[in-house]
C-alpha cells in the first residue's frame, strides 16, 4: 500500500512540475528533489533489492549527466534536466528507455501544438498582456516539462512500477 502511495505521489509532483512549467516557464528544485527523496522511501518499502537500486541509482545519474550535456548548450532547461533525471531513477534501467522516447514523443506533440497555437494566438479573444506570458507568446519558451510529466504517466504502465504493485 505504502508503495503505491510513492509511486502515486511521484506522478502528482510530475505533474506539479508541469504546471509550474507551464505556469512560470520554471521547474522548482523542490520537486526533483522530493521525488529523489520520495523514490529512497519506495525503495525501502517496496522490497526493492540493492542490485535493482543500485542499477536506478546509476541509471539516474546517467541521465542526469546527459541532460546536462543539453543544457550546457541551451537546448534543455536546468529545471527540465533535473525533472527528467529524478523520474528516470523511478523508471531504472531498462524502463527508462521508454519514458525518454515517450517524453521525446510528448516534447514533439507539444512543440507543434505551440507553433500551430502561436499561429492562431493573435486572434483570440485574450488581453496581449496575458498572451505575452503564456506559451503562445512569440519566442516563448516550450515548457518541457508538460513533455515530460505526460512521458512518464504514459510510461507509467509499462514498466515495472505498477507491474511489481499488481505482483
Amino acid at each position: 500500500m505504502l508503495s503505491y502511495l510513492c509511486v502515486s505521489a511521484a506522478m502528482l509532483l510530475a505533474l506539479v512540475a508541469a504546471l509550474e512549467d507551464l505556469r512560470r516557464f520554471t521547474i522548482s528544485n523542490w520537486i526533483p528533489g522530493a521525488l529523489i527523496g520520495l523514490w529512497v522511501v519506495y525503495a525501502l518499502v517496496s522490497g526493492m533489492s540493492w542490485q535493482t537500486a543500485g542499477i536506478s541509482f546509476l541509471t539516474g545519474l546517467g541521465v542526469l549527466a546527459l541532460m546536462i550535456g543539453l543544457w550546457m548548450p541551451g537546448w534543455l532547461g536546468g529545471g527540465d534536466a533535473k525533472l527528467i533525471a529524478a523520474l528516470a531513477l523511478w523508471f531504472g534501467w531498462p524502463s527508462v528507455q521508454t519514458f525518454l522516447i515517450l517524453a521525446m514523443i510528448c516534447g514533439g506533440l507539444l512543440s507543434l501544438a505551440l507553433l500551430a497555437g502561436r499561429r492562431v494566438a493573435p486572434g483570440l479573444p485574450v488581453s496581449p498582456e496575458r498572451l505575452a506570458a503564456s506559451p503562445l507568446a512569440h519566442g516563448a519558451p516550450v515548457p518541457y516539462g508538460v513533455a515530460i510529466a505526460a512521458g512518464a504517466l504514459w510510461a507509467l504502465p509499462h514498466s515495472p512500477l505498477l507491474m511489481a504493485l499488481a505482483g
